[in-house]
Protein backbone atom coordinates (compact mmCIF):
# COMPACT_ATOMS: atom_id res chain seq x y z
CA UNK A 1 0.00 0.00 0.00
CA UNK A 2 0.95 3.38 -0.39
CA UNK A 3 0.49 7.04 0.34
CA UNK A 4 1.60 10.06 -1.60
CA UNK A 5 0.80 12.71 -4.51
CA UNK A 6 -2.67 11.89 -6.03
CA UNK A 7 -4.58 12.59 -9.04
CA UNK A 8 -7.57 15.71 -8.66
CA UNK A 9 -9.31 12.92 -9.26
CA UNK A 10 -8.05 10.69 -6.67
CA UNK A 11 -8.31 13.99 -4.35
CA UNK A 12 -12.01 14.47 -4.95
CA UNK A 13 -12.60 10.97 -3.38
CA UNK A 14 -10.61 11.59 -0.71
CA UNK A 15 -12.41 14.70 0.33
CA UNK A 16 -9.93 16.86 -0.57
CA UNK A 17 -11.66 19.12 -3.66
CA UNK A 18 -15.00 20.57 -2.82
CA UNK A 19 -16.34 17.31 -0.98
CA UNK A 20 -19.03 17.62 1.50
CA UNK A 21 -18.78 14.34 2.53
CA UNK A 22 -16.88 12.90 5.47
CA UNK A 23 -13.87 10.83 3.55
CA UNK A 24 -11.52 8.23 4.54
CA UNK A 25 -8.62 7.30 2.69
CA UNK A 26 -7.86 3.85 1.32
CA UNK A 27 -4.25 3.32 0.02
CA UNK A 28 -3.65 1.16 -3.14
CA UNK A 29 -1.10 -1.29 -4.53
CA UNK A 30 2.28 0.31 -5.88
CA UNK A 31 3.03 0.52 -9.65
CA UNK A 32 6.23 -2.03 -9.20
CA UNK A 33 4.24 -4.68 -7.64
CA UNK A 34 1.70 -5.31 -10.27
CA UNK A 35 1.97 -9.00 -11.79
CA UNK A 36 3.64 -10.31 -8.85
CA UNK A 37 2.01 -11.97 -5.89
CA UNK A 38 2.41 -9.23 -3.65
CA UNK A 39 0.22 -6.92 -5.76
CA UNK A 40 -2.73 -8.80 -6.14
CA UNK A 41 -2.32 -10.00 -2.20
CA UNK A 42 -1.50 -5.95 -1.25
CA UNK A 43 -4.72 -4.77 -3.50
CA UNK A 44 -6.75 -7.47 -1.68
CA UNK A 45 -5.97 -6.17 1.82
CA UNK A 46 -6.41 -2.72 0.83
CA UNK A 47 -9.91 -3.44 -0.54
CA UNK A 48 -10.65 -5.40 2.72
CA UNK A 49 -9.69 -2.60 5.07
CA UNK A 50 -12.16 -0.39 3.14
CA UNK A 51 -14.65 -2.92 3.33
CA UNK A 52 -14.66 -2.74 7.37
CA UNK A 53 -14.14 0.53 6.86
CA UNK A 54 -17.75 1.24 5.14
CA UNK A 55 -19.24 -1.57 6.99
CA UNK A 56 -18.12 0.56 10.25
CA UNK A 57 -20.18 3.54 8.40
CA UNK A 58 -23.53 1.74 8.17
CA UNK A 59 -22.95 0.10 11.89
CA UNK A 60 -22.72 3.98 13.58
CA UNK A 61 -25.14 5.54 11.24
CA UNK A 62 -27.78 2.76 12.21
CA UNK A 63 -26.81 2.91 16.27
CA UNK A 64 -27.38 6.72 15.93
CA UNK A 65 -31.20 5.91 14.25
CA UNK A 66 -29.65 7.89 11.17
CA UNK A 67 -29.17 7.32 6.94
CA UNK A 68 -26.39 7.40 5.56
CA UNK A 69 -24.56 6.90 1.94
CA UNK A 70 -21.43 5.05 1.84
CA UNK A 71 -18.93 5.57 -1.50
CA UNK A 72 -16.14 3.05 -1.36
CA UNK A 73 -14.11 3.31 -5.04
CA UNK A 74 -11.06 1.14 -5.69
CA UNK A 75 -8.55 1.89 -8.79
CA UNK A 76 -8.56 -1.91 -8.49
CA UNK A 77 -8.97 -4.22 -10.95
CA UNK A 78 -8.23 -1.52 -13.20
CA UNK A 79 -4.51 -0.61 -12.37
CA UNK A 80 -3.77 -4.64 -12.65
CA UNK A 81 -5.74 -4.58 -15.91
CA UNK A 82 -3.91 -2.12 -17.65
CA UNK A 83 -0.50 -3.14 -16.50
CA UNK A 84 -1.41 -6.89 -17.64
CA UNK A 85 -4.04 -7.49 -19.55
CA UNK A 86 -7.78 -9.12 -18.61
CA UNK A 87 -6.08 -12.85 -18.85
CA UNK A 88 -3.65 -12.47 -16.39
CA UNK A 89 -3.86 -14.86 -13.13
CA UNK A 90 -3.18 -11.92 -11.02
CA UNK A 91 -6.26 -9.77 -12.30
CA UNK A 92 -7.70 -13.12 -11.77
CA UNK A 93 -6.45 -13.44 -8.21
CA UNK A 94 -7.80 -9.67 -7.40
CA UNK A 95 -10.94 -10.47 -8.66
CA UNK A 96 -11.52 -13.62 -6.80
CA UNK A 97 -10.24 -11.57 -3.41
CA UNK A 98 -12.65 -8.54 -4.31
CA UNK A 99 -15.80 -10.70 -4.70
CA UNK A 100 -14.66 -12.46 -1.05
CA UNK A 101 -14.81 -9.35 0.33
CA UNK A 102 -18.15 -7.96 -1.27
CA UNK A 103 -19.51 -11.36 0.03
CA UNK A 104 -18.04 -10.76 3.47
CA UNK A 105 -19.85 -7.16 3.57
CA UNK A 106 -23.15 -8.78 3.09
CA UNK A 107 -22.97 -11.51 5.37
CA UNK A 108 -22.17 -9.07 8.01
CA UNK A 109 -25.07 -6.76 7.08
CA UNK A 110 -27.56 -9.64 6.98
CA UNK A 111 -26.20 -10.69 10.34
CA UNK A 112 -25.99 -13.97 8.30
CA UNK A 113 -21.52 -13.80 10.00
CA UNK A 114 -22.38 -12.01 13.29
CA UNK A 115 -25.35 -13.35 14.52
CA UNK A 116 -26.89 -10.03 15.17
CA UNK A 117 -29.57 -8.15 13.58
CA UNK A 118 -29.63 -7.53 10.06
CA UNK A 119 -28.82 -3.59 9.09
CA UNK A 120 -31.21 -1.82 7.30
CA UNK A 121 -28.74 -1.83 3.98
CA UNK A 122 -28.10 -1.92 0.33
CA UNK A 123 -25.47 -2.60 -1.67
CA UNK A 124 -24.95 -1.67 -4.96
CA UNK A 125 -21.74 -2.83 -6.96
CA UNK A 126 -20.84 -1.79 -10.83
CA UNK A 127 -18.05 -0.17 -12.41
CA UNK A 128 -17.35 3.04 -15.03
CA UNK A 129 -16.24 0.36 -18.00
CA UNK A 130 -14.68 -2.65 -19.05
CA UNK A 131 -11.57 -3.58 -20.05
CA UNK A 132 -10.14 -5.34 -23.40
CA UNK A 133 -6.24 -6.88 -23.58
CA UNK A 134 -4.04 -5.33 -25.99
CA UNK A 135 -1.28 -7.33 -27.81
CA UNK A 136 1.89 -5.71 -28.69
CA UNK A 137 1.09 -6.68 -32.41
CA UNK A 138 -2.60 -4.15 -31.88
CA UNK A 139 -0.57 -1.77 -30.93
CA UNK A 140 -0.85 0.67 -33.43
CA UNK A 141 1.65 3.88 -34.65
CA UNK A 142 0.36 6.67 -36.80
CA UNK A 143 2.19 6.33 -40.03
CA UNK A 144 4.48 9.04 -41.31
CA UNK A 145 2.08 10.62 -44.09
CA UNK A 146 -0.81 10.90 -41.39
CA UNK A 147 1.49 12.68 -38.58
CA UNK A 148 2.37 15.40 -41.72
CA UNK A 149 -1.40 16.22 -41.83
CA UNK A 150 -1.51 16.83 -38.01
CA UNK A 151 -0.17 19.44 -35.67
CA UNK A 152 -1.59 17.11 -32.76
CA UNK A 153 -2.66 14.07 -31.61
CA UNK A 154 -4.88 12.87 -28.41
CA UNK A 155 -4.05 8.94 -28.33
CA UNK A 156 -2.60 6.13 -25.93
CA UNK A 157 -2.12 2.58 -25.26
CA UNK A 158 -4.11 2.56 -22.15
CA UNK A 159 -7.50 4.35 -23.23
CA UNK A 160 -7.26 7.05 -25.44
CA UNK A 161 -5.88 5.27 -28.20
CA UNK A 162 -9.28 3.84 -28.36
CA UNK A 163 -10.60 6.49 -29.63
CA UNK A 164 -8.05 8.77 -30.98
CA UNK A 165 -8.38 12.67 -31.23
CA UNK A 166 -6.82 13.76 -33.97
CA UNK A 167 -6.10 17.68 -34.88
CA UNK A 168 -5.01 18.46 -38.02
CA UNK A 169 -3.04 21.02 -39.77
CA UNK A 170 -4.81 23.66 -41.08
CA UNK A 171 -6.66 22.97 -44.79
CA UNK A 172 -5.33 18.98 -44.40
CA UNK A 173 -8.58 17.34 -42.92
CA UNK A 174 -9.61 16.25 -46.27
CA UNK A 175 -6.13 14.68 -47.51
CA UNK A 176 -5.90 13.23 -44.21
CA UNK A 177 -8.66 11.56 -44.52
CA UNK A 178 -7.32 10.34 -47.97
CA UNK A 179 -4.10 9.30 -46.97
CA UNK A 180 -5.93 7.40 -43.85
CA UNK A 181 -8.28 5.35 -46.26
CA UNK A 182 -4.88 4.12 -48.05
CA UNK A 183 -3.95 2.55 -45.06
CA UNK A 184 -5.64 -0.73 -44.68
CA UNK A 185 -4.40 -1.08 -41.04
CA UNK A 186 -6.16 1.74 -40.32
CA UNK A 187 -9.26 1.92 -42.23
CA UNK A 188 -9.86 -1.83 -41.17
CA UNK A 189 -9.42 -1.49 -37.13
CA UNK A 190 -10.76 2.46 -36.74
CA UNK A 191 -13.78 3.94 -38.02
CA UNK A 192 -12.45 7.70 -38.66
CA UNK A 193 -15.58 10.10 -37.91
CA UNK A 194 -15.14 13.97 -38.08
CA UNK A 195 -16.34 15.01 -34.79
CA UNK A 196 -19.48 16.45 -36.61
CA UNK A 197 -20.41 13.13 -37.83
CA UNK A 198 -19.59 11.63 -34.18
CA UNK A 199 -21.83 14.44 -32.75
CA UNK A 200 -24.24 13.57 -35.15
CA UNK A 201 -24.82 9.56 -34.12
CA UNK A 202 -25.15 10.45 -30.42
CA UNK A 203 -21.79 9.79 -29.67
CA UNK A 204 -20.69 12.34 -27.26
CA UNK A 205 -24.11 12.50 -25.76
CA UNK A 206 -27.75 13.81 -26.58
CA UNK A 207 -26.60 17.52 -27.05
CA UNK A 208 -23.88 18.78 -29.37
CA UNK A 209 -20.81 19.66 -27.95
CA UNK A 210 -20.60 22.54 -25.42
CA UNK A 211 -18.31 25.54 -27.79
CA UNK A 212 -16.25 26.05 -24.90
CA UNK A 213 -14.34 22.23 -25.54
CA UNK A 214 -15.34 22.17 -28.79
CA UNK A 215 -11.57 23.11 -29.75
CA UNK A 216 -10.41 20.59 -27.52
CA UNK A 217 -12.05 18.01 -29.97
CA UNK A 218 -9.65 18.56 -33.02
CA UNK A 219 -11.10 17.68 -36.76
CA UNK A 220 -11.43 13.73 -36.47
CA UNK A 221 -11.79 10.99 -33.60
CA UNK A 222 -10.31 7.24 -34.37
CA UNK A 223 -12.86 5.11 -33.16
CA UNK A 224 -11.16 1.53 -32.73
CA UNK A 225 -13.27 -1.45 -33.68
CA UNK A 226 -11.01 -4.32 -32.77
CA UNK A 227 -8.50 -4.61 -30.27
CA UNK A 228 -6.35 -2.56 -32.03
CA UNK A 229 -5.15 0.64 -30.03
CA UNK A 230 -3.60 3.81 -31.21
CA UNK A 231 0.14 3.91 -29.54
CA UNK A 232 2.63 7.34 -29.48
CA UNK A 233 6.72 6.02 -30.41
CA UNK A 234 7.63 5.76 -26.94
CA UNK A 235 4.57 3.35 -26.03
CA UNK A 236 5.07 0.98 -29.19
CA UNK A 237 9.08 0.69 -27.66
CA UNK A 238 7.97 0.09 -23.89
CA UNK A 239 5.83 -2.10 -24.18
CA UNK A 240 6.54 -3.93 -27.25
CA UNK A 241 6.94 -7.28 -26.11
CA UNK A 242 3.81 -7.10 -22.95
CA UNK A 243 0.07 -6.86 -23.29
CA UNK A 244 -1.69 -4.04 -22.12
CA UNK A 245 -4.84 -3.45 -21.34
CA UNK A 246 -7.64 -0.16 -22.81
CA UNK A 247 -10.53 0.88 -22.57
CA UNK A 248 -13.09 3.96 -24.35
CA UNK A 249 -14.24 2.32 -27.70
CA UNK A 250 -17.37 0.40 -28.47
CA UNK A 251 -16.55 -3.29 -27.96
CA UNK A 252 -19.04 -5.19 -25.60
CA UNK A 253 -15.90 -6.26 -23.18
CA UNK A 254 -15.15 -2.67 -22.62
CA UNK A 255 -18.89 -1.20 -22.60
CA UNK A 256 -20.36 -3.51 -20.26
CA UNK A 257 -20.20 -3.33 -16.72
CA UNK A 258 -21.44 -4.88 -13.42
CA UNK A 259 -24.31 -4.27 -11.63
CA UNK A 260 -25.30 -5.88 -8.38
CA UNK A 261 -27.99 -5.50 -6.35
CA UNK A 262 -28.38 -6.78 -2.37
CA UNK A 263 -30.74 -5.25 0.08
CA UNK A 264 -31.37 -7.36 3.30
CA UNK A 265 -34.59 -6.22 3.42
CA UNK A 266 -35.29 -8.97 1.30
Amino acid sequence: CRSGAASDFSLWQMGGINNPFESVRIDETVASTLGKPEGSKKAVECFSSAIDAAFAAVKEAESQNRKSFVYLYTAHPDKHMHALGTDDPEVRRVLEGFNSEIERLKKNLSGESTGNHPLDATIIVTADHGHVTVKPDEMIQLPQDIIECLEYSNIGVHGKGRHGYLHCKNGLQTELRKRWRKHKELDAAFLLLTIEEAASMGLFGPKAPNLKVRPRMGDFVAIATSHATLVSPGEFKKYHSQHQGAHGSLLPAEMNIPFIYFTTAT
